[in-house]
Formats: C-alpha cells, sequence, structure tokens
C-alpha cells in the first residue's frame, strides 16, 4: 500500500521569501505526510532561512540546513538528497504548490519502479505569461537524452537511483535531467495522469522562459529552421560533447534492457561525422521517431518530416551554446 510508505521530501531553497511559506503549507497539508521535509538554503540574502527556522518551531518534520555560501542548483540538491533517511525521496521547488493528495498518489503508482512523476500545471499569480501541454509527455530514453521530459518537482524516487550517479554534483547538467535519463535506462518510470504540482511561472524564477508556439507555420519554427541552418557546425559540436558524456554514463550503469541498447547506438552514431554517419543517423531517427518526438499521432507526415531533418537539427536543444560565445 502506498500509505505504508516511508517518504523524505527534499526542498532546496535560494531566497525564496515570497512564496515558502504557501509551499511548505502544501506539503505539511498532504493526505500522506512525509517523516521528513529536509530544507537546504543555498546562502539566501533574504528571509528565507528565518522562514525555515520558523516553520521548523512548528512542526517536526521541518528540519532546515543552511549552507556556507552559494554551491548551486546541482550541488544543492544532490547533497540535500544525501540527507534523507526514508527509502523514498520527493523532490520539491520553494515557490510551487503541491495537490493536496500528490505524495498519496505517487507512493500508490510507484510500485517497483525507480522514478513517479505527474503533471505539474503552470500558473501565474502575476500577470507572467503561461502555457500548458496537456500531452500526457514522451519520457522513452531516446527523447530524455536530448532534454529532460519531466520536470524534477514532480518527482517521487527510490533514494537506490542516486546510487547510479555517483559523480551527480559535479556533473553539468542539472539533477533532474540525470535521475530520469537513468531511470529512463533502466526502463523504470511510471507516470500518473494527474495534476501533482501547480508550477508557479513569475519573473526572476530559476526556470522562467516564455511559451514557445509549437505550430508548423509560425516564428519559433522559423527560428528553429534558421538557427540550425546557420549555426549547424557550432551545434552539432554541443550534440558530440553531450553525447559523449552520456555515452560514459550509460557504460557506467548496470542495466540491459532495450531502450539502453537504443540509447547507446544513438550515442555512438551522434559521435561520428561525414556523410555516411549522417545517413545512418538519419535512417536510425525515422525508425525511431515515434520514441523521439512529442508530435501526436494522428499527423504521421509531421513525424516523418522531423525524423528526416533531425540529423541536422538536433542541435537546437542546446542552442545555448550560441549565447555563451557572444
Amino acid at each position: 500500500m502506498g500509505s505504508e510508505k516511508k517518504i523524505s521530501v527534499v526542498m532546496c531553497t535560494y531566497n525564496g521569501e515570497r512564496f515558502l511559506r504557501e509551499q511548505l503549507d502544501s506539503i505539511l497539508n498532504q493526505t500522506l505526510l512525509p517523516v521528513e521535509i529536509i530544507v537546504q538554503d543555498d546562502g539566501s540574502t533574504d528571509s528565507t532561512y528565518e522562514i525555515l527556522i520558523e516553520y521548523a518551531a512548528k512542526s517536526s518534520l521541518i528540519k532546515p540546513f543552511k549552507n556556507d555560501g552559494v554551491h548551486g542548483i546541482n550541488s544543492n540538491f544532490f547533497r540535500a538528497m544525501r540527507r534523507a533517511s526514508a527509502n523514498y525521496i520527493a523532490l520539491c521547488d520553494q515557490d510551487d504548490v503541491w495537490d493536496v493528495d500528490k505524495l498519496l498518489l505517487q507512493a500508490e503508482s510507484i510500485g517497483d519502479k525507480m522514478l513517479c512523476s505527474g503533471f505539474s500545471v503552470p500558473f501565474s499569480t502575476e500577470g507572467y505569461p503561461v502555457s500548458y501541454d496537456h500531452r500526457r509527455p514522451n519520457y522513452h530514453i531516446l527523447r530524455v537524452a536530448y532534454l529532460g521530459a519531466l520536470h524534477g518537482h514532480t518527482f517521487l524516487i527510490k533514494k537506490e537511483l542516486l546510487n547510479y550517479l555517483p559523480d551527480g554534483e559535479h556533473c553539468p547538467y542539472l539533477y533532474d535531467w540525470q535521475l530520469q535519463l537513468v531511470a529512463a535506462a533502466a526502463e523504470s518510470i511510471v507516470f500518473v495522469d494527474r495534476t501533482l504540482v501547480h508550477f508557479r511561472r513569475y519573473e526572476g524564477a530559476a526556470t522562467a522562459n516564455l511559451p514557445v508556439d509549437n505550430r508548423l507555420v509560425s516564428r519559433s519554427t522559423r527560428q528553429y529552421i534558421t538557427t540550425t541552418l546557420f549555426h549547424h557546425r557550432e551545434l552539432q559540436a554541443a550534440v558530440r560533447e553531450r553525447f559523449a558524456k552520456i555515452l560514459t554514463l550509460l557504460d557506467s550503469l548496470p542495466f540491459q534492457t532495450q531502450a539502453m541498447k537504443e540509447c547507446r547506438e544513438m550515442a555512438l552514431l551522434q559521435l561520428h561525422q561525414g556523410l555516411r554517419a549522417y545517413c545512418k543517423r538519419t535512417f536510425f531517427f525515422v525508425c525511431q521517431r515515434r520514441h523521439l518526438f512529442y508530435a501526436a499521432d494522428n499527423r504521421p507526415i509531421l513525424l516523418w518530416l522531423r525524423a528526416l531533418y533531425f540529423a541536422f537539427s538536433c542541435g537546437y536543444y542546446y542552442r545555448y551554446v550560441l549565447k555563451q560565445k557572444k
């Protein structure tokens, strides 16, 4: 039974005084309470830590910790997760609001899987533009390898998942992507078709970004094509760098799954250059198109078009490297 599972909630904070109380209240009001709420502050300069001390005085579940200086999101989360005493860890951001049944639904759903996620619905109380994709996310490893398909703030994980990321704290990629990549490699993810988290959007949030127009004919699509055409060399270098790291990680894992085999094949294809390698990648992407993209099943032509262009355009996910070089 889900109610028999012991869960540690792990939250990391940094200058979160504006919305922290609402999030803490939503955790303390869960129908299935955690055994502890570990909150590790990363050198806030506002009243965040004072709020944590205030709540800790009211509830013995809350265990506040304060870093000496600023360690960054990855280091802070991995260090905080290692403090957890329970065998299950629920990851938590400082500014969202949990559905009252979040932990109960996930505890009942995770079964023998290593990671459980669910829907996260964005909202704003300050006029920040939001959009919501109602589609069930594609969390096959071939998609996850390019970008995280699931939101870390929805995760319930088995603590043993951390054992497969011994150097996760020092990896340049975000903690939630690392966790879902390993879980996807083990084919050990379950998704709850319910809203678990109300995901606050506002100017200044760590993950703040404007909604993207995904229509076939749109400014976003035109930007996608022009960026991949004019910056192909730089973007493909970023792809090779990423997949070299992915291949190293995959080779360290003990799993013998079909997902692992397919992702390793894709990683090797991405590391080779030249026309022949390009053609092999394109053939692979066409064959694996339903595992790679978010396009709806009723648009098979779009799937084919994206697959045919993907060997050229997959670097678009890493266009941030272009800004870093300016």
